[in-house]
């Protein structure tokens, strides 16, 4: 009985030695840790084969010239290389692909971080699942881009967002989002075609006779009458320009996929049915010259060309309401979707 106490004893007093031990190790006292957050510039979206130049940034200290960066990722090329940046090739498959980087530095713990880019079809027709083209399309001679349109009303629509870019932006500066969501303009660049401030007089009334602004030869910037007449061809009953067109937001709005992912999110208030054809998707808009991006997946803006001082007017369809309102905001800092009109039948620009 005595040596099982003893035993015991001994027992308790080890693991309290143990614990007293470890208790009172202390970490490394050469063990430094890096400043800042390391990152590196892989687009969110990207096509197959696309040439990307990748670049390390974020490490304040240690100096620079200390530090050895390593890239990998499985399906780039190259899969793995040492370098602060480095050209690297995109997948050539459709797919979401993880690019990892990795930060060392003698004396410093290990700094890592990962980014994903998913490649995309580089043809929208091909890339937008559920997008139906018209029968009818154009070439924009400026850049070779094509636009399926469709007549509305009085009045051919393109029915997907324009994506010209001498002026203007994409969302997050991504190229490949200007092909699958068309580019972001302020209003006056919308018009003007340029960054000139566009200041009223507007163009004479009558369908069609907007400014041509950013739009190809042959077509312009929808005025307050265009949208009208589109509601009312689509809706049957006559609607004006600031009316709240109650209803016809889901039937604008196209449940597209790309690689299988919905573009939208989803909201039983709008279940965009895309009855009409007209294809909205949710580019969303940028503030302040691309400082600010806000909206993609949830919101998109359209230009019309219309004004109240500084304020240009727009409709806009929410991803949670049904409705395709009409709002106003400044001619300059706020940059949304385009899409261009022309008469019904004008053949101006060649199709």
């Amino acid at each position: 009985m005595e040596s099982k106490k003893s035993n015991t004893f001994f027992l308790l007093v080890s693991i309290f030695i143990i614990t007293l031990t470890a208790g009172c190790k202390k970490d490394d006292p050469d063990t430094l840790y890096m400043f800042g957050a390391l990152t590196f510039n892989l687009p969110s979206y990207t096509f197959p084969g696309d040439s990307i130049l990748i670049e390390a940034s974020g490490i304040t200290k240690p100096e620079e010239d200390s530090i050895v960066y390593t890239f990998q990722g499985k399906h780039f090329t190259p899969d793995s290389i040492v370098a602060r940046s480095a050209w690297f090739t995109m997948p050539d498959s459709l797919g979401t692909y993880t690019l990892t980087l990795m930060a060392s530095a003698e004396g410093y713990t290990k700094s890592s971080t990962s980014r994903s880019t998913t490649v995309i079809h580089d043809v929208f027709s091909v890339m937008m699942e559920g997008f139906i083209p018209s029968g009818d399309s154009i070439i924009d001679p400026r850049d070779n881009n094509i636009y399926y349109f469709k007549r509305f009303g009085n009045l051919d629509w393109f029915i997907q967002n324009l994506n010209w870019n001498e002026v203007g932006m994409t969302y997050s500066n991504i190229p490949a989002l200007g092909f699958m969501m068309g580019g972001l303009y302020s209003w006056n660049q919308a018009l003007s075609g340029d960054n000139t401030p566009v200041s009223p007089p507007l163009p004479a009334s009558g369908l069609g006779n907007g400014p041509q602004g950013v739009c190809p030869q042959g077509w312009s910037i929808p005025t307050a009458e265009d949208w009208a007449d589109l509601a009312t061809a689509v809706s049957g009953t006559a609607m004006g320009f600031f009316d709240p067109w109650n209803g016809l937001g889901e039937i604008f709005a196209l449940d597209a996929r790309v690689n299988g992912n919905k573009v939208w999110m989803y909201h039983p208030d709008n279940e965009k049915t895309n009855t009409t054809g007209w294809n909205a998707l949710p580019a969303g808009y940028a503030i302040l010259s691309g400082d600010t991006f806000s909206g993609y997946g949830q919101t998109s803006f359209w230009w019309a060309a219309c004004a109240d001082g500084n304020q240009g007017y727009y409709r806009l369809i929410h991803y949670a309401v049904d409705r395709f309102s009409c709002a106003a905001t400044d001619k300059s800092s706020v940059f949304a979707s385009v899409r261009c009109v022309r008469k019904a039948g004008d053949n101006s620009q060649s199709d």
